[in-house]
């Protein structure tokens, strides 16, 4: 199931700070970095998207995380995500491989949720960070 990596990249509710954090604390995840991902964030209301992109400008910020109980721990967040690895095409989210820029400037690889396709009535978050958008406006 979790073949590739034993990292996690999050940049939307399951980042610190954020209500669905809880759940990669009760599974003992362990923070390693901040880092970013290339691909367009998406603000779908109670929580963001992402799309895979191959554009040096699109950006998205977030934290990468270390498994100690792959298997386990990435089939809770399955489910959490609502991504169905036997029907991916039913899923709300995929999980992919993806290259994250730590912020030392290292590269590894990383599982992220990503949606199957670009949502059609979500607005684009520009600064590629969710929790910078959900800032109160003074």
């Amino acid at each position: 199931m979790g073949r590739g990596t034993n990292k996690l990249f999050v940049y939307g509710t399951l980042r610190r700070g954020f209500p669905l954090h809880r759940h990669l604390q009760r599974s003992s995840l362990q923070f390693l970095a901040k880092g970013k991902i290339r691909g367009k964030l998406y603000d779908l209301g109670d929580f963001p998207g992402a799309v895979p992109s191959k554009s040096p400008a699109d950006e998205i910020e977030g934290e990468v995380y270390e498994f100690d109980d792959l298997t386990q721990q990435l089939a809770q967040l399955d489910e959490l995500e609502e991504f169905d690895p036997g029907r991916p095409e039913k899923s709300l989210f995929l999980r992919q491989l993806t290259e994250v820029e730590l912020e030392d400037g290292r590269l590894v690889k990383a599982w992220a949720y990503f949606l199957p396709r670009k949502p059609t009535n979500a607005r684009v978050i520009r600064s590629g960070d969710y929790a910078e958008a959900r800032r109160p406006r003074m």
